[in-house]
């Protein structure tokens, strides 16, 4: 039988030269050896660059993960530092002049005046115009006379609406408010018309007595904590998308009329416990009393007679 089987092809020795100028080229350590030896430092070698390459991408991807880190850390900071940076808050101030309920007047009533005043009747419209032209001063007095108030001396208060607002992203709260600067004097106010009105419409309510030696805010809601320190049990949030705060701030100063600098408000945030003064858009607060030795007091009924003269005990208490 003949023999039918193909033999190998001759090398090609254009290819084989080819071959040599590449190893010769990437790998030059490998060239002039024995084939085997060729290619097993040719391995080696490739292996050893694809390792290279591979560290080197896993590192560049480090370090970028490293400084985004670093960026992302240094960037928050700075915007916590932006955040804490001016006033925690804003406060708006205004003093309430509609809901009140008794007005005082610094000089007593003359006899003619007195005359005047007693023959009003409901329907002529004549009280306010009267009380204006003698500077009467709108004051209230409901909750001053409360027992639950503990108050001293049942005079009168004025009140102070407050909105609160915090621009902040991180929140705070607000757990404390002190009077500072107090100064005070014996009362000017002698005389005084009393009305039943309304007060307090849509704002937490506090009173400052200034009577006492270290005058705590007492809770003026309407339920089992009225007459109780105000932040024992509350407290105000702001910032961090709060809705703002609204306040109502009620004071009353017995038979003297005082002055104070600012409301100070205690408040933590994420950095600690603070303090922040609230004024009275940039001056201070004044409340009135009335005098120990008042001279007038007149009532206001909604039946006729329209106004009735009051007598009043040493102790500050009214019978009309």
């Amino acid at each position: 039988m003949s023999d039918t089987s193909t033999p190998p092809p001759e090398p090609n020795p254009r290819a084989s030269a080819l071959a040599d100028d590449v190893v010769a080229t990437v790998v030059p350590e490998a060239a002039g050896l024995e084939r085997r030896a060729r290619n097993r430092r040719i391995a080696v070698s490739l292996a050893f660059t694809a390792m290279v390459t591979v560290l080197g991408v896993l590192a560049a991807r480090g370090t970028d993960w490293f400084f985004a880190e670093h960026d992302a850390r240094v960037a928050s900071e700075a915007d916590d530092k932006i955040d804490h940076e001016g006033p925690a808050f804003t406060a708006s101030v205004r003093l309430d002049t509609q809901d009140t309920e008794a007005t005082l007047f610094d000089v007593p009533f003359s006899a003619a005046d007195k005359r005047t005043l007693l023959g009003m009747s409901m329907e002529e419209g004549k009280l306010q115009p009267f009380m204006a032209a003698h500077h009467g001063r709108g004051v209230s007095y409901s909750d001053v006379r409360s027992p639950s108030m503990g108050i001293s001396y049942p005079g009168y208060s004025e009140v102070w609406l407050m909105d609160l607002l915090s621009d902040r992203q991180a929140g705070l709260v607000i757990n404390d408010l002190r009077v500072k600067g107090l100064s005070c004097t014996p009362a000017k106010a002698t005389t005084a018309i009393e009305r039943k009105g309304q007060a307090g419409g849509g704002y937490d309510g506090m009173l400052f007595d200034l009577t006492r030696a270290d005058p705590v805010p007492l809770d003026t809601a309407a339920d089992e904590n009225f007459g109780k320190p105000f932040f024992a049990h509350r407290k105000i949030d702001l910032g961090n998308g709060a809705t703002p705060g609204g306040l109502r701030i009620e004071v009353t100063s017995g038979t003297e009329d005082c002055t104070w600098k600012a409301f100070e408000a205690t408040y933590v945030d994420s950095e600690g416990t603070h303090t922040q003064e609230i004024t009275n858009n940039g001056k201070g607060f004044t409340v009135h009393g009335i005098s120990e030795h008042r001279e007038q007091t007149f009532q206001l009924r909604p039946v006729e007679p329209f106004v009735t003269e009051c007598t009043v005990s040493a102790q500050g208490e009214l019978s009309c």
